[in-house]
């Protein structure tokens, strides 16, 4: 799922607003440490965000 679009589903408009927030500064300081004009947030999103991959391990669900 693109980012723009998981941040849009968040169903809470305080969290949504922040997470949004939150990604938007990311890029910009992101680019300011890169020296760059534009960064992307995809490659810092990874691994994608959406349902957990078949072929991954099982989530320990025990606390500590």
């Amino acid at each position: 799922m693109e980012v723009a679009a998981w941040a849009e589903n968040i169903p809470f408009t305080e969290t949504r607003d922040y997470v949004k927030k939150v990604l938007s500064n990311a890029s910009y300081y992101g680019a300011l440490m890169a020296g760059r004009a534009q960064v992307t947030l995809k490659p810092r999103l990874q691994p994608a965000i959406g349902p957990r991959p078949t072929e991954a391990p099982a989530e320990n669900r025990q606390l500590p």
